[in-house]
């Protein structure tokens, strides 16, 4: 099974690999992890947040495992508060899902909202992320790696351009 591919056809620095249709996941290891895109309006143009990993290998957005008694929603919160210092309000019932298999065999699956900031300056938390990009969509999309970020990035615009919000 070939690293999902990169924009430029290279394979992505970070270690993981789309589902692969008919392959069975059944024993699979399991993680979640919850997050949100989020953005910001600057000058009428919208802005995403685009988070730098500590190793440097990839861009995505901000999230984290999910802790034990928490909701989806409370998670997302608290991991783009720990990376990203941003308190944020959600946007509608926007919900997303990203699932791919990590190199060691785990599933992972990742569930995104849609998250507002105003007013405030995100700043990389030490020992959380390595950097943080707001920029306007196009951006946004060249810096992720993954295909299957860039539809969640694409999902979030085409919500907020068709909800009006």
């Amino acid at each position: 099974m070939s690293l999902e591919k990169t924009e430029n056809g290279n394979a992505p620095k970070r270690y993981r690999r789309p589902i692969s249709e008919g392959r069975s996941y059944d024993g699979a290891r399991r993680e979640k992890s919850c997050g949100a895109v989020v953005f910001t309006r600057e000058g009428g143009e919208t802005r995403y947040v685009i988070v730098g990993n500590l190793s440097g290998r990839s861009h995505g957005f901000p999230k984290g495992h999910v802790e034990p008694g928490e909701t989806e929603r409370e998670t997302a919160i608290r991991e783009i508060g720990e990376e990203t210092a941003l308190e944020v309000r959600f946007v509608g019932d926007f919900r997303e899902e990203e699932t791919y298999e990590l190199i060691d065999g785990a599933v992972k699956t990742v569930v995104y909202f849609l998250a507002e900031y105003e007013g405030q300056t995100p700043t990389a938390r030490r020992g959380e992320i390595a950097s943080i990009d707001v920029v306007p969509l196009d951006e946004a999309a060249k810096l992720l790696e993954h295909e299957s970020t860039r539809r969640v990035l694409l999902a979030a615009d085409g919500y907020l351009k068709s909800s009006g919000k």
